[in-house]
């Protein structure tokens, strides 16, 4: 199943990016010892709950690391609008007004912005970004 990247999805992702990775750094085990739970239901799920926290931790790493990637590749011009969009919460008019260029322009370099981080996060297995939308759900 291919996952539909949407603008959106994008935004969230862009504005999200500091809160994603303190989230990956608290499913980092703080210690070696490791704590096994033996459940006496029969469940059908065979996979175990540090399983489950294993694979959220890597969608949660691969999804952003595509997406920082993107960001790394950005044109000065793109990078300007992206930190005042996404890091600096500007809105268009604010940002056109600081860059002396007109809304529509800021408008079409935060959709090349967009453009750049999907083709990444479109090399991301769809699995993975099942897993990444699945984690950021709950």
């Amino acid at each position: 199943m291919k996952q539909d990247i949407t603008p959106k999805m994008i935004d969230w992702i862009l504005y999200n990016m500091k809160e994603i990775r303190a989230q990956i750094e608290d499913i980092e085990p703080k210690s070696s010892s490791s704590v096994v739970v033996f459940s006496k239901q029969n469940t059908k799920d065979p996979v175990s709950g540090v399983e489950k926290v294993a694979i959220k931790r890597a969608a949660l790493s691969t999804v952003l690391d595509a997406v920082e990637k993107g960001v790394r590749t950005l044109h000065p011009e793109q990078r300007k609008v992206y930190r005042m969009k996404y890091k600096a919460h500007m809105t268009y008019k604010q940002i056109g007004k600081k860059l002396f260029i007109s809304e529509e322009t800021v408008g079409r370099r935060i959709n090349e912005v967009r453009e750049i981080v999907k083709q990444y996060l479109q090399q991301v297995p769809a699995t993975v970004l099942k897993s990444f939308l699945d984690s950021i759900k709950n």
